[in-house]
């Protein structure tokens, strides 16, 4: 097993797809500050500190999370299966259940990397232009590892859900267009019928599209801690029992 997730590794490493990504990002994640940083000078406005644009922009990730999940699962697992590569892979002597769960820590990791691109490079430029400043009155010294590590823990949640795409629809293509239709509308979706339906209320509510928003939030209430950890932990057990479940009876070509 462990040969398998460092062979994962090592195709993260060499996929143009995923470096490419990581720019993309980082040049957005350079810009965005830089348009508040002169709009604000021009206006004559305070300038955002670090410590302000984190916590006011963290929420705004979840977008770069979504679109570098669905492209990193076309890239990355799909052009697996145009290649032929997945066909040698399966017939390779390891169970496809074993296979699965490598390629998925494989794929979580690089979707994991990328979902720190924006948090990271644009508070480290803001603080370069205006100084870190102070974190909101009602956050704690913990509240940046807390923001980072819960930003992994839903990502990786987010890479479950795109890796079990990848393996039903097995093309590029596909996989991408229907991963950012999925976590674009999935929101509008469940909040819309759960307004009229008490059961979907709830499972929007215990999703982690709700409770993704929860990461910014200044400080947390202990009792809100279980359902904020157990809920993405869930998820990514859930969907790579289906993703193993799909592979297993997938005919790869």
């Amino acid at each position: 097993m462990f040969n398998l997730i460092r062979a994962e590794f090592f195709k993260l490493h060499k996929n143009r797809s995923f470096w490419t990504l990581l720019v993309a990002l980082a040049v957005v994640s350079l810009a965005y500050p830089l348009l508040y940083y002169f709009d604000h000078r021009s206006s004559g406005e305070p300038q955002f500190t670090g410590a302000q644009f984190l916590s006011t922009f963290i929420a705004s990730n979840v977008y770069a999370i979504k679109f570098g999940v669905a492209v990193l699962a076309g890239f990355f697992i799909c052009n697996e299966y145009a290649a032929g590569i997945m066909k040698t892979i399966a017939s390779s002597g390891n169970t496809r259940g074993r296979l699965f769960a490598a390629k998925l820590i494989g794929f979580a990791v690089g979707s994991m990397v990328v979902s720190l691109v924006f948090p990271i490079v644009s508070t480290v430029e803001v603080t370069l232009l205006s100084g870190f400043g102070h974190l909101p009155a009602e956050s704690s010294e913990f509240f940046i590892p807390r923001v980072l590590g819960l930003t992994l823990l839903y990502t990786a949640a987010y890479a479950a859900i795109g890796a079990m795409f990848a393996v039903i629809l097995t093309d590029s293509g596909k996989t991408i267009g229907v991963s950012i239709i999925f976590f674009l509308m999935i929101d509008i979706v469940l909040a819309g019928i759960g307004s009229k339906v008490e059961f979907f209320r709830k499972l929007y509510d215990d999703s982690i599209f709700k409770l993704v928003g929860d990461i910014s939030k200044p400080s947390i209430d202990s009792g809100d801690w279980p359902e904020l950890l157990l809920v993405p932990l869930l998820t990514i057990a859930l969907c790579a029992m289906l993703g193993i479940f799909v592979f297993r009876r997938k005919d790869i070509k």
